[in-house]
């Protein structure tokens, strides 16, 4: 007898997601957190253009996009002149751009859509333990008022952050170090006349040195309000005595709230204007560290977010890559609870997850310790396309179906490219194939070029829906002039050629996209039997 399908640990950004993706899927799931009430801190305020195509699928983004400050590119100093002006510009064709939001913003809206799915918080309730066995997971609580409480699920995931309860119960290795440095950070405004929009960091490098000062500034919905980070000065500095050798030295410390005055100091050292620091919501003194777990989860209960990996905040990229792994989990925890999934599939989060944390904590840490993200080589569009999330790739995963490497176009376990133009033949208006792939979980896009070409849809359809236990969508897209004669499928027509270039589809084509918005297949020719292996590696038989 189980109280609930899962229990997710710890209700910041990455838990939330994990919640919400669960509940609105009609997974059962409990949500704790040990805090009383949503933090007022501005910790991570950077959303990728990835993030917002995951919060499109998840109903979320509007209110996301109302709130958030546009986040346009970067200015770079050193020395008081200004060495690089980074423009955060994307290609056409990708719906979002980079954003600021703060997190206690990120954390109320995903929290009321959770609502929307009859889920909450339960706080000031603590996971103290747990232990799993064949058929599920007994975990044991601590409420507000100091009350026991046991809780029996299927399955546990531990988004509790750095110092997480989940990671140590499972005895997982965190292995990595921390960053020498202390530094301060605030939340203020800054009254000089630098163009709005734009992140700056600040350096002193002496003749033939290394950085040895820094100021960095992120912009923040309000009026010239940013969240400052900087180093902290001797008189708030604890040295070796910041934690002990064995424990993460990870985020705030409490108890050594800078001054505003100790924020001035440095405005005044650095700031590439002169500049005044003013209405301080708030401040903390915090310490970075890098570090990955040896594994994703074990058994019933998994980690997700900082509770898996850590690293510098350099270019917004761990609430972001936190989100994608409650995301990617989520879908699959989804079809286990429902009995539909492969028995492996649940596998597949460490091999997608965690190969992608090693490099975002890797990248992290080569920018913080050189001079930001713009100082990596390389082509300049694939550096913004990487902070983007939007390079992010599956094509090694056991459960995508490989294929013949594509030229041109996204391969199987590549992210599913948004593309406009797309008309059905009753609504008067356009629509963007995001829109059409946020409305399902699991899709089917079925492509022909030609009337010859064109695939037996209605029998691959009914396919795809037998071996998805009716959970696929299918959909035909085809360009204008292709008449394919009755179907029992809807069609898309490719009226601008978008899908076709976006895709570099050709023949006939058949596209499996998963609730992810990554593709699990690319089979070409599309015919009978087709899908089945692709489909045999996510879905019970």
């Amino acid at each position: 007898m189980t109280d609930t399908d899962v229990l997710v640990a710890g209700a910041g950004p990455v838990g939330l997601t994990a919640a919400l993706e669960l509940r609105r899927r009609g997974v059962g799931c409990r949500l704790v957190d040990r805090l009383p009430a949503r933090l007022p801190y501005a910790k991570a305020v950077g959303v990728q253009p990835r993030t917002f195509e995951l919060w499109e699928r998840m109903g979320v983004a509007r209110a996301a996009l109302d709130a958030a400050l546009p986040m346009r590119g970067q200015l770079v100093y050193v020395n008081g002149v200004q060495q690089a002006r980074v423009e955060l510009g994307l290609p056409p064709e990708v719906p979002y751009g980079f954003a600021c939001l703060p997190q206690y913003e990120t954390e109320r809206i995903l929290e009321e859509r959770l609502a929307c799915f009859g889920g909450r918080i339960e706080r000031g309730t603590e996971l103290v333990s747990f232990t799993q066995d064949a058929d599920g997971v007994t975990s044991f609580l601590r409420t507000a008022t100091g009350e026991g409480l046991e809780i029996r699920s299927r399955f546990v995931v531990g988004c509790d952050g750095a110092h997480s309860v989940v990671r140590k119960t499972l005895g997982l290795s965190f292995e990595g170090g921390a960053l020498p440095e202390e530094y301060m950070l605030a939340d203020v405004e800054l009254d000089w006349d630098l163009a709005p929009g734009y992140g700056v960091r600040a350096m002193h490098v002496p003749p033939g040195g290394e950085v040895d000062d820094l100021l960095v500034c992120i912009p923040l919905p309000g009026r010239c309000r940013y969240r400052l980070s900087m180093r902290v000065p001797p008189e708030l500095s604890l040295g070796g005595r910041a934690r002990g050798q064995d424990a993460v030295a990870h985020g705030p410390e409490s108890g050594r709230a800078p001054g505003l005055h100790h924020i001035q100091e440095v405005v005044d050292r650095l700031s590439p204007r002169p500049a005044t620091a003013s209405a301080m919501r708030w401040s903390s003194v915090f310490r970075v560290s890098h570090r990955l777990v040896d594994r994703y989860g074990e058994g019933r209960v998994f980690v997700a977010g900082d509770a898996a990996h850590i690293h510098p905040p350099t270019g917004a990229q761990g609430m972001n890559t936190g989100i994608q792994d409650a995301c990617n989990l989520a879908w699959k925890l989804a079809l286990a609870v429902a009995g539909d999934a492969e028995p492996k599939l649940l596998e597949s989060y460490d091999a997608e997850r965690r190969p992608i944390g090693e490099e975002v904590v890797g990248r992290t840490l080569r920018h913080a310790t050189r001079q930001g993200v713009h100082s990596d080589p390389g082509d300049p569009v694939t550096l913004i396309l990487r902070e983007a999330q939007l390079l992010i790739t599956y094509q090694d995963s056991p459960v995508v179906e490989p294929g013949p490497a594509a030229e041109r176009g996204p391969a199987a376990g590549d992210r599913a490219p948004d593309c406009g133009g797309l008309r059905d033949p009753i609504a008067a208006f356009p629509l963007r194939l995001h829109e059409v792939l946020g409305a399902h979980d699991h899709v089917l896009l079925l492509y022909a070029d030609s009337a010859g070409g064109t695939p037996d849809c209605t029998a691959l359809a009914d396919e795809a829906r037998r071996l998805s236990h009716g959970r696929m969508a299918v959909y035909c897209v085809l360009p204008d002039g292709v008449e394919p004669g009755f179907l029992a499928v809807p069609v898309l027509r490719d009226g601008r050629g978008e899908f076709r270039d976006r895709y570099a589809a050709d023949g006939s084509t058949a596209f499996l996209v998963r609730p992810d918005g990554h593709l699990g297949a690319r089979v070409s020719p599309a015919g009978p039997g087709s899908l089945s292996s692709a489909l045999a590696k996510v879905f019970a038989s």
